[in-house]
């Protein structure tokens, strides 16, 4: 197990008498849409390469390193050997902790945290073994080390072992794509960890072709490593629907991951079986998922699977391809909020 860099939104923000109930917008937080907003003369700080990869019209819509956006509020000091530590603070309630997908990292939910934060959490997203500013991967990096990982990343933050809590320690769980898989191992090895769990476009097990994911997941890192501005170019073009600075987001993503070692975690597949981890889950779960045209990760007979393991009602079928938060937040949130009104 390791230790895993996070950030985190909404902890040392005030919150008006009332907006501690989940899911309640805050009128007073701040706009999502101008966090982490900077003078362009913060840009002679940035990461050479990521300065690279910046389109000028977006400098000014960034945060002072896109590299660590997000504006967090709480991370882990590095320790040698890359390890980071974790930083202990009192509890604060409800918790919502984000799971992002494969060569993402915590930054991609740099919309969806401070959002959330709106609504009275306080947001702690991680960054998986291998992604991000966490310990490289090694030989390990099943769904079950993936889910162990957090789990010890959660404990630490907590300052006490979650599973032992005489309530859920996390208000709300959220995943998107491998990171969703991680969640249902988490709640499955420790259940009533989380209270509320919401599903970003899981991948189906027969919906991907492994080895042509690892393949890009090579390509893609390799070129964020020589060619940032390129890749950029390359992602803005293929994603309209991406808001100014995603692309540049993502790079920075794909090259602080470790391409190798996760390609070759992921070539030969990766054994899981949906429909069952999500009838073993006992606990309301949203499950957003894109649509099939436009590149969902779960599809045909996959998708037909885990739909029908769920309670009716509890799937959502929105406007976007396999990153929804990324391409349709507004669609995201509305369906989040509904679901987090409805009782029960």
């Amino acid at each position: 197990m390791a230790l895993l860099a996070t950030r985190s939104w909404g902890a040392q923000e005030p919150v008006p008498p009332g907006a501690r109930n989940p899911g309640a917008r805050n009128p007073g937080a701040r706009d999502p849409a101008t966090v982490g907003t900077v003078d362009p003369a913060t840009v002679g700080a940035l990461d050479p390469a990521t300065v690279g990869a910046l389109d000028p019209a977006t400098v000014g819509a960034l945060d002072p390193d896109p590299r660590t956006s997000g504006a967090p509020e709480r991370e882990g000091s590095r320790q040698p050997g890359g390890m980071r530590a974790a930083v202990h603070r009192p509890q604060a309630e409800p918790l919502a902790v984000l799971v992002h997908g494969v060569t993402s990292s915590s930054r991609s939910w740099w919309r969806v945290g401070p959002a959330l934060a709106e609504r009275g959490y306080r947001v702690l997203a991680v960054d998986l073994r291998g992604h991000g500013a966490s310990p490289r991967p090694g030989s390990r990096l099943s769904i079950a080390d993936l889910a162990a990982d957090v789990a010890e990343t959660m404990a630490a933050e907590l300052g006490a072992d979650p599973p032992g809590s005489p309530r859920p320690a996390v208000e709300l769980l959220v995943g998107h794509s491998l990171g969703a898989l991680v969640a249902l191992e988490l709640v499955g090895v420790h259940p009533g960890l989380a209270r509320r769990l919401v599903l970003e476009d899981p991948p189906g097990p027969r919906s991907l072709d492994w080895a042509a994911v690892a393949a890009g997941i090579e390509a893609d890192t390799r070129l964020a490593a020589t060619d940032p501005t390129a890749l950029r170019r390359d992602l803005a073009a293929a994603n309209p629907a991406w808001p100014p600075g995603e692309a540049e987001r993502r790079v920075a993503d794909l090259a602080d991951c470790d391409g190798q070692a996760i390609a070759a975690a992921l070539r030969a597949g990766v054994p899981f079986d949906l429909p069952a981890l999500l009838a073993a889950a006992d606990l309301p779960i949203l499950m957003l998922l894109a649509e099939e045209a436009l590149g969902s990760a779960l599809i045909g007979l996959d998708r037909k699977a885990a739909i029908e393991a769920l309670p009716s009602g509890s799937t959502r079928v929105l406007p976007a391809g396999h990153s929804v938060h990324r391409e349709a937040l507004d669609a995201w949130l509305a369906a989040f909020d509904a679901w987090a009104a409805a009782p029960g």
